[in-house]
């Protein structure tokens, strides 16, 4: 395996590096049972970081080629069984599919799109079009230019994710400048995307906060509060759930000193959430007029919430009832050894990631089509801090199960 000939392929250097082992191993150069060189010493012969070996492996293992043994290596394996479900890939028919994620990537429900990404990816693969997944993943806008100036000439196509909306539109611009395909998929429209024609898929935040505030409303509840993430807050379910209280009007009380005073901690860890909920909690029910109602801005401050109230001994729902809002995968973790009881609004996370890819190989196969925005429903869900007939959510079943996985096989 010679480093000349993988650094002149027009291919991520993973994917060609990938190719040379599956060549070699069909040849019989590398044998079944064959302990293969480790990622340190291949990285030192072929002038790559051992990241992208791993990339290389990981594609090996899906194929079947390759299996991995944690603490001895990586083998040559037997892959006749595998290759019909995940054939070779063939790079003169591959389209390069770079999927741009922000530094919110880095919490659980980041890390769980980006894995329906990858996987919506993978399973469209045909015998006439094979799509690779090239992970991109950026700190800002300035950031994200410069890896998708690197990265133009091999992109298919590109679909750019993130929850810091409003560093993303010089990137997206960029990107449509650059002939790249490119998809925005969001849980809302950043308002500096809707002065740029890119195709969008978004899930309906405003709509899912405005259902839990009808919800309050039409249950009898006058006197309700809100947690907010940050006192500057501003996104969809936020205002949707104070536009349905205001149609009524009525108005969310909302501990602001305490926010202010958090909101001076730079962290937004999962044990600051939780300490916001605590305290906007004791903050609402200290008032002469507590709120029989209480609707958190995300999962995480509402697990403050919840157990600041069950201290209070204040029982949910009869005399407060709780919604949280994501359906985050760290507040299932949380309530491991037990069903997570608190209500919510599922966000089709799945759904996303397949509608964002089928957007992208619309455009990619005709470039001309008008610009088009799909709007994805949220739905709520009951548990056991509200009084509503619990429903079902979303493509969330195995979440849990993909999120562990993922954390052992950085473990691993």
């Amino acid at each position: 395996m010679r480093n000349e000939e993988i650094l002149k392929n027009s291919v991520p250097k993973y994917l060609a590096i990938a190719n040379d082992f599956r060549a070699g191993i069909k040849s019989q150069k590398y044998k079944p049972g064959d302990l293969l060189p480790d990622d340190r010493t291949l990285s030192r012969q072929l002038g790559c970081s051992r990241p992208t070996i791993h990339k290389a492996f990981d594609i090996l293992e899906r194929e079947g080629h390759v299996r991995k043994i944690q603490g001895s290596g990586v083998y040559v394996d037997n892959g006749s069984a595998q290759e019909e479900i995940h054939p070779p890939i063939d790079i003169e028919n591959l389209s390069i599919i770079g999927i741009a994620a922000g530094a919110t990537i880095e919490n659980h429900s980041g890390k769980l799109i980006e894995h329906h990404l990858v996987n919506t990816i993978l399973m469209n693969n045909g015998e006439n079009r094979q799509y690779e997944p090239l992970r991109i993943n950026y700190l800002n806008d300035r950031n994200l230019k410069s890896k998708l100036s690197f990265y133009r000439n091999v992109l298919g196509g590109l679909i750019i994710y993130s929850t810091n909306y409003e560093l993303l539109a010089s990137s997206v611009q960029y990107a449509l400048t650059q002939t790249v395909p490119t998809v925005f998929a969001g849980l809302q429209i950043p308002s500096q995307l809707k002065r740029i024609s890119v195709d969008t898929v978004y899930v309906d935040e405003f709509r899912g906060g405005y259902d839990v505030g009808r919800y309050f409303i039409e249950n009898g509840h006058t006197e309700i509060g809100f947690v907010h993430n940050y006192s500057n807050s501003k996104n969809g379910r936020a205002e949707g759930f104070v536009a349905a209280l205001k149609e009524s009007g009525l108005k969310a009380v909302t501990p602001l000193d305490v926010l202010k005073d958090l909101n001076s901690c730079r962290s937004r860890s999962f044990l600051s959430h939780r300490n916001m909920g605590a305290a906007c909690a004791k903050k609402l029910m200290k008032s002469k007029k507590h709120p029989t109602a209480i609707m958190c801005e995300n999962d995480l401050s509402a697990i403050g919430v919840f157990e600041e109230l069950n201290r209070m001994k204040i029982s949910m729902p009869d005399e407060v009832e709780l919604f949280g809002f994501a359906d985050d995968v760290e507040s299932r973790l949380f309530f491991a050894n037990r069903t997570n009881p608190i209500s919510t609004v599922a966000l089709p996370k799945k759904t996303l990631a397949e509608e964002a890819f089928k957007l992208l190989i619309q455009r990619m196969n005709n470039p001309w089509l008008p610009t088009q925005i799909v709007t994805l429903p949220t739905a709520i869900i009951h548990r056991e801090t509200t009084k509503g007939e619990n429903e079902s959510s979303p493509d969330r079943e195995n979440d849990v199960e993909i999120i562990n996985k993922q954390i052992m096989a950085k473990l691993i």
